[in-house]
């Protein structure tokens, strides 16, 4: 079992507001995308920690780009994933309780 850092950002600037080829002198209203899925993909992986906006820890069997190859179906064109393996023996965190966490 593996630790991994797992951050992600979603794009809100990515999307069409579906008013091409007309005057946009006007307001939008967008909705934020919802990261219920790529959540729950992550907490689906085993123990997780979620311990900064966007960014969770999870140990598990699985590799990065297994991770990484489930997540990408619920990402969009100017979306940001990046997963990577924790090293136990070095790491630093000024988060109260992550390297516990690791660690434990």
């Amino acid at each position: 079992m593996e630790t991994y850092a797992i951050t992600f950002y979603l794009n809100e600037n990515s999307h069409s507001c579906g008013c091409e080829g007309h005057d946009h002198d006007h307001e939008h209203h967008h909705h934020h995308r919802d990261d219920y899925d790529i959540v729950a993909t992550i907490k689906s992986f085993g123990a997780w920690a979620n311990f900064m906006p966007d960014s969770y820890l999870v140990k598990s069997t699985s590799k990065a780009n297994e991770i990484s190859e489930k997540i990408k179906p619920f990402l969009e064109s100017g979306d940001l994933l990046f997963v990577t393996k924790v090293a136990k023996d070095d790491v630093a965190s000024l988060t109260p309780g992550v390297v516990e966490w690791i660690n434990s």
